[in-house]
């Protein structure tokens, strides 16, 4: 099964930018998940970056420009899981914040074209 988890953050608990031993131990977590043929794909999304939402409604669509000042957290990040259960998804997910600290992950299965 393929798993999307994006995860967020509250700008108010966030700890700042990771400190070289986090960075490390993040690379070695990811290493372990690519080496296992587990990770597929993940990445960092940049909060000064490109942001926008295009919404439809009948027959037309609306574009808005970010960032959102309403939004209470933003997305940091996402990664493309290949995993065989439920329960891997929630230990893989578990070991990831462990790192982090204080974020949530939002785990959606997808369907593979």
């Amino acid at each position: 099964m393929r798993i999307l988890s994006i995860m967020t953050l509250d700008p108010a608990k966030a700890s700042g930018p990771p400190s070289d031993e986090k960075i490390a131990v993040m690379g070695a977590f990811i290493e372990e998940m690519r080496a296992k043929g587990v990770l597929v794909d993940t990445g960092g999304v940049m909060p000064d970056m490109l942001e926008m939402r295009i919404e439809r409604s009948g027959d037309s669509y609306s574009i808005t420009d970010g960032p959102f000042a309403e939004a209470k957290e933003f997305v940091g990040g996402y990664a493309l899981m290949d995993i065989a259960s439920r329960d891997e998804a929630i230990a893989l997910t578990r070991r990831f914040l462990d790192i982090v600290g204080n974020a949530t992950c939002h785990l959606h299965e997808v369907s593979v074209a």
